[in-house]
């Protein structure tokens, strides 16, 4: 496939029948108290919508396979520095979390979100990476304002507001450029674990480079901006070859 090389520059309330009052109540209550997720993620007007498309299908559990688990990422560096970025864990330590690495693991620099799509993440889920060591203190999770499945199965979109990758030391309206991987994997190991049968892809010849995307001006980046070739696992359901970034102004009035 064709891919960026790391310098360019470029988701009612119920219908109660009047019973009981304090009941009625009471279950609103605990209804409301137990939501996991934001119905309705804030917005800033600014957001990216990200499309990862492989050669088979997104397809996180094989009823022909049970014992494969697919896991489709979008690595995100809101760091405003295009040097540091995600990249493609293919060796150990396999960079804490089994699939992500950086220049800088270790301080956990080169990571600050991702989107996590698989049998756990079923409508990818958006972390934040704390502070720490080798990206493995995270946020809770959220939605992003959207995902959906295209293309006969083939790809993933979703749209994520700029405040959901902010932090708190690069906050939303900081937040210049941001560097992207996309990575697929069939297995997250730990440490220094050896998974045989373990397949990964990401951008570039061996998952080491990544899109730098300007986001102060509305614009989309796709995989056609250049000619480098990824990595080609021999799943057709984690081979990445295409995706879309793009950064557009919502009017939200």
């Amino acid at each position: 496939m064709h891919v960026l090389r790391y310098n360019c520059t470029i988701k009612p309330m119920c219908n109660l029948r009047r019973t009981i009052p304090f009941i009625a109540f009471a279950l609103l209550f605990t209804l409301s108290g137990c939501a996991k997720f934001p119905n309705t993620p804030v917005t800033t007007g600014k957001q990216l919508v990200i499309t990862l498309q492989v050669r088979g299908r997104i397809n996180p559990l094989d009823p022909a396979e049970p014992n494969i688990s697919r896991h489709y990422f979008v690595a995100i560096d809101n760091e405003n520095n295009p040097n540091t970025g995600p990249l493609a864990a293919l060796y150990p330590p396999y960079g804490g979390t089994g699939w992500v690495t950086s220049q800088d693991a270790l301080h956990s620099v080169g990571l600050t979100s991702f989107i996590q799509y698989d049998a756990t993440n079923p409508e990818g889920y958006i972390y934040g990476v704390l502070p720490g060591s080798f990206f493995l203190n995270r946020t809770s999770p959220q939605p992003p304002i959207s995902y959906e499945i295209l293309d006969g199965g083939s790809a993933l979109r979703f749209v994520v507001d700029l405040s959901q990758i902010a932090t708190a030391t690069i906050p939303t309206d900081q937040i210049r450029q941001i560097n992207i991987n996309f990575i697929t994997t069939n297995a997250l190991p730990n440490a220094n674990d050896v998974v045989e049968s373990r397949q990964i892809d990401g951008l570039g010849p061996s998952g080491q480079d990544y899109v730098t995307i300007d986001t102060t001006t509305d614009r989309i980046y796709t995989d056609t901006d250049t000619d480098a070739p990824n990595l080609i696992p021999t799943d057709p359901d984690l081979d990445i070859v295409s995706w879309t970034v793009e950064v557009q102004t919502v009017n939200t009035h």
